[in-house]
């Protein structure tokens, strides 16, 4: 049976089919030749994204108060920004000063009441409380010390997190230097720099860069903003909270509930964590139970209360699309990519949903993607 010859068409497709998983193994087998030089370029990238990143997002944040400071009739742009400089370095520092006298205080009565209090748990009292027994207790510790499992596992820790934490230490302070100058100019330009970027766009994508650059600013914004308040409210909640139920240490465990809201899901679980260790740890009031109502019950005002109340214009995403930014962007970037996980992920939602109406509204008018009228 005599076979229909490959028409130039198809020919041509597999040929670039062909071509394109060629050059995707030859990216490949060079990536992997070169990869200590992606590496550097790698940390290269995340030395400057990070400063960069952190001042957008606070910028976000903080201008929209400088416009509504210049709609109430105050400027020129300087002044406005200055007030506003100076209201949040002054709030920053009013909470240092009134609340960390408090913090450390209740840090250092831990430290020289309660600290050797758990460390007899572990070595003493936990011996007559093992669930398994006394003698399987002295089983597993005599074999951690026969074997020499925790000097070990410190031998090999300690040097390492010195290693990470001097390492990490320069591109830190880098950073933190550099974001104020540069969020000093964010606010400063912040029209300008937007015009400046809109003229490296091409004229034909210039409606899309403003359409996406509005919903950006507007939707990142409002998250950033809420999310800020939130951890505030919820903080002060757990504060209050723990001090009615008479836990020692109120204002601690309170002020890491807040600070430990700004990661979505996991961060009331790790909020919970020390209250209910220390609880059932130093054997007093309150029990670890009424520490673990009272967090769950702070799950629950955040969610069907501070959340509604607060996030209204928070964008609406799946807990497993956070759950994943979170560790994605975590693996990525570190810590602070586990923070910013969600408004990034926020991001990326915004130029798929926009993506998707450009394609329906050419779709409708019978346009392909980028052409003409059939």
């Amino acid at each position: 049976m005599k076979r229909n010859p490959i028409s130039d068409e198809k020919l041509n497709r597999i040929i670039k089919i062909l071509a394109i998983i060629l050059l995707g193994l030859a990216v490949l087998f060079m990536a992997v030749q070169f990869s200590a030089l992606w590496s550097w370029m790698l940390k290269a990238i995340k030395a400057v994204i990070v400063p960069v990143s952190l001042a957008y997002i606070i910028a976000l944040i903080i201008f929209p108060i400088i416009k509504y400071i210049e709609r109430k009739g105050i400027g020129p742009r300087w002044l406005s920004l200055i007030i506003v400089l100076l209201l949040t370095f002054g709030m920053i520092f009013a909470v240092f000063y009134f609340v960390a006298p408090f913090v450390a205080n209740e840090i250092t009565n831990f430290f020289n009441n309660d600290f050797q209090k758990i460390i007899d748990y572990f070595t003493v009292d936990l011996r007559d409380e093992f669930i398994l027994g006394s003698g399987i207790y002295d089983q597993i510790y005599n074999y951690v010390q026969s074997t020499n499992l925790v000097t070990n596992w410190l031998d090999n820790i300690i040097p390492s997190t010195i290693s990470y934490i001097t390492s990490v230490a320069l591109p830190i302070f880098v950073s933190v230097a550099l974001v104020p100058i540069m969020l000093i100019y964010y606010l400063k330009d912040y029209e300008l720099i937007g015009e400046r970027i809109r003229t490296i766009i091409p004229p034909s994508q210039e409606k899309h860069f403003v359409e996406l650059s509005s919903r950006l600013n507007s939707t990142v914004g409002a998250y950033l903003r809420g999310q800020l308040i939130l951890m505030i409210f919820i903080g002060v909640a757990a504060t209050i909270a723990y001090k009615l139920i008479g836990m020692k240490y109120f204002l601690v465990f309170g002020i890491i509930v807040g600070l430990t809201n700004i990661i979505p899901y996991f961060g009331s679980v790790l909020a919970a964590i020390p209250p209910i260790i220390y609880s059932f740890v130093s054997g007093g009031h309150p029990g670890p139970l009424l520490v673990l109502v009272v967090n769950f019950g702070l799950q629950q005002v955040e969610g069907n209360f501070f959340q509604p109340m607060i996030m209204s214009h928070q964008l609406k995403m799946h807990p497993i699309i956070i759950m994943i930014s979170i560790m994605f962007f975590g693996t990525l970037f570190g810590g602070i990519g586990v923070v910013f996980a969600s408004p990034i992920a926020a991001s990326i939602k915004v130029f798929y949903q926009y993506y998707n109406e450009e394609k329906a509204k050419k779709a409708s008018l019978n346009l392909p993607p980028g052409g003409k009228p059939v």
